[in-house]
């Protein structure tokens, strides 16, 4: 689970002589003393919140705001996916979602969104003293509000730390708003998508009408195995979603310099299309994905059908 910052409230910094005066000038202020408002009542030291990732960030908004609501409130939503680890496809630049009893007051401003779907003990975790909605209530909930390009990719996550389908079921209530949305993501989910950008990929892929793709197809290539991550065996065409990580990460870098990670890249190109069946190997970007009419004549360049027009584009709103 991602941990938040340590946050600072006006009450408990009085022991040390931080008085709520005092932290606001802190926030004013340019010097090694500054902090950062993260919520009501809730300050960071600055250097920490400059040294964050966005998750993080957003995690510790999160904190900050349930410790505001009180115990009967959940962080929930992309708030709950966010603690949890699972990918956001738009970023973390949204309000924190909470759930709590319909007895609370409900709404929404621009920093916080409130929900009253029943938390059941079963689908509720603790995590650093603030409950957070279980994995499968987080991707049912998501699944339901949010759209299927978002959701998919949460559910996928989902799938591939562990959770089985069958707990996402369970996580759908038969009189839930947004079952069928739910019940239609968690048709689609596939813990096989390696990644949120594949993820994202196949409902592109579905959206333009493309047929169903194996994931992970292997192929052995002078005695080395590859898996691909799309291949369209009825018209022997190979697709791959590449990212800058590949080539900036020590992860993916595994010791190696990225131009020796680009030239072992386009040996595995030239020896995937060495493959009896092989016709084409089409290598995708996440911009690519959101430029469905592009897509659309690349693939069918490459043999692939695509019946879908595309109207719009894929680009999530601003």
């Amino acid at each position: 689970m991602e941990r938040p910052l340590p946050i600072l409230r006006a009450g408990p910094a009085r022991e040390v002589g931080c008085d709520p005066t005092t932290l606001r000038r802190r926030v004013r202020s340019s010097g090694s003393d500054r902090l950062v408002r993260v919520g009501p009542n809730a300050f960071v030291e600055g250097v920490r919140w400059d040294g964050a990732g966005p998750r993080q960030r957003y995690v510790t908004r999160v904190y900050a705001r349930l410790g505001r609501l009180g115990t009967p409130a959940v962080a929930s939503h992309v708030s709950a996916a966010a603690v949890h680890g699972l990918p956001a496809l738009s970023g973390w630049n949204a309000p924190v979602h909470a759930t709590v009893p319909e007895s609370m007051y409900r709404g929404r401003t621009p920093t916080l969104v409130l929900h009253t779907r029943p938390v059941p003990p079963a689908e509720r975790v603790e995590a650093d003293g603030v409950a957070v909605t279980s994995v499968p209530r987080t991707a049912v909930d998501i699944a339901m509000s949010d759209d299927l390009r978002t959701a998919v990719v949460v559910a996928d996550a989902a799938l591939r730390s562990g959770i089985g389908t069958g707990c996402l079921r369970a996580a759908v209530h038969h009189r839930s708003r947004g079952r069928r949305r739910a019940d239609q993501v968690i048709d689609l989910a596939d813990g096989r998508s390696g990644s949120a950008a594949e993820s994202f990929a196949r409902v592109v892929f579905l959206e333009l009408g493309l047929p169903e793709p194996v994931l992970q197809q292997g192929f052995v290539v002078d005695g080395r195995r590859y898996a691909v991550d799309f291949w369209f065996p009825d018209q022997g065409v190979v697709v791959e979603i590449d990212g800058r990580a590949k080539y900036t990460q020590e992860r993916y870098l595994a010791g190696r310099s990225p131009t020796e990670v680009f030239l072992d890249e386009k040996r595995r190109h030239e020896g995937l299309l060495t493959v009896p069946g092989v016709r084409a190997v089409v290598r995708l970007e996440w911009r690519d994905l959101f430029d469905p009419g592009a897509l659309v004549r690349r693939f069918r360049a490459a043999g692939l059908p695509c019946p879908v027009r595309p109207i719009r584009s894929a680009r999530p709103a601003a």
